[in-house]
């Protein structure tokens, strides 16, 4: 494939990754792969890239998740090893430390089965150094010691906790009263700062307009209830694979309203404190089997973090959409700041406006005629 046709590729990813706040090309179904398991693609990281010396019998197409894994693990980006878009270069010796570290890594594995017991985020927990000393008490308040109290309130039960959530939105009966909703405001990610417009229409039609600075320009991405396109300034291309299936369950209009729809068995998990918030932790088992934890304000009754993980060749890679910022909009509570995490990057999407219930024609979300 020649070099050019590569990079138009890696530019469309980036660009729809960064505007559609999804991770659209998502990885294989992501157990790590050994020497021992075939391959599930047709060519191995060596064969498909240049100067791999130590992953080479990774599936070509983990490779993009395996990076994303590490670089989270680090809290870096790629070019702290690498020296794009010559990314084959060893001009770098954090490079080279990495491929110690993969093989140290590796040998450790042996040990558990190759299993994945350890990776990168065992030690580095987000540094590029790894701490070698036991973690400090906070300086703020070194003497005090966890409250039992809240681990020793009971807990309410699923149906309570989405009951109030319910509640604390509006109603179900105000919120099945909106049945599309426009919304616009700013985006930032990698750097990026941009606008968005994202027209949606019950019960999953979305149609995501992004206009982001120059080399990634305008970007938009449609589905129309079964189907989804893109649209940037290399063309139309069809929504397929993971991708679509990611679409299919982040774009339903309820989707953040009626969660029982959207999961085989949910129960609660418990209760924890994130950044001085309280939380109840719902778990849900997902048709696909994947399980999401959901996260519940205990003062507001509000949810608050949607998380999952994305599994890599490295390990879990988190997948995750906060929502902050609620406020009233006609009879509904909305959130105004939604944060995600898509492999590894996060992106903050600033709503500065909500329109209810605004007409919308089907062509609009039609994919576009190619021209001839």
């Amino acid at each position: 494939m020649k070099i050019q046709t590569l990079r138009r590729i890696a530019a469309s990813i980036a660009i729809l990754s960064i505007v559609s706040f999804l991770l659209v090309t998502q990885l294989p179904d992501g157990q790590r792969v050994t020497a021992q398991q075939p391959a599930r693609q047709s060519k191995t990281a060596e064969q498909a890239f240049k100067n791999i010396k130590v992953i080479k019998n990774m599936p070509a197409g983990q490779l993009q998740g395996a990076m994303a894994f590490m670089a989270e693990s680090l809290g870096v980006d790629c070019s702290y090893c690498h020296t794009p878009p010559a990314m084959e270069k060893d001009e770098k010796a954090t490079k080279e430390t990495a491929r110690r570290m993969l093989r140290m890594v590796d040998e450790i594995n042996k040990n558990f089965g190759d299993q994945t017991a350890v990776t990168c985020a065992t030690c580095h927990r987000g540094k590029p150094k790894p701490a070698v000393s036991p973690p400090l008490p906070s300086i703020s308040a070194p003497f005090t010691t966890k409250s039992a109290t809240a681990s020793q309130q009971p807990l309410p039960t699923v149906a309570e906790i989405l009951t109030r959530y319910i509640k604390a939105l509006g109603g179900m009966k105000a919120l099945e009263s909106v049945t599309s909703r426009v919304r616009k405001g700013s985006v930032e990610v990698g750097g990026y700062q941009g606008t968005f417009e994202f027209y949606e229409v019950a019960p999953n039609k979305g149609r995501l307009i992004g206009l982001l600075p120059p080399p990634v320009g305008s970007v938009q991405q449609v589905f129309d209830g079964s189907s989804g396109w893109v649209k940037n300034q290399n063309g139309v291309f069809d929504m397929t694979g993971d991708g679509l299936d990611q679409m299919r369950r982040e774009w339903i209009f309820y989707g953040d309203v009626k969660l029982e729809e959207q999961f085989k068995t949910m129960s609660v998990a418990g209760r924890e404190r994130l950044d001085n918030r309280e939380f109840y932790v719902v778990s849900g088992t997902r048709p696909d089997g994947k399980i999401e934890r959901l996260y519940f304000d205990v003062q507001t009754g509000l949810l608050a973090r949607r998380y999952s993980e994305v599994p890599t060749y490295f390990g879990a890679l988190p997948n995750l959409t906060d929502y902050d910022d609620y406020r009233k909009v006609g009879q509904v509570r909305l959130p105004f700041v939604v944060r995600k995490l898509r492999g590894g990057t996060i992106l903050v999407q600033t709503i500065s406006e909500y329109r209810l219930n605004i007409k919308m024609d089907d062509a609009w979300f039609k994919k576009p005629v190619a021209q001839k």
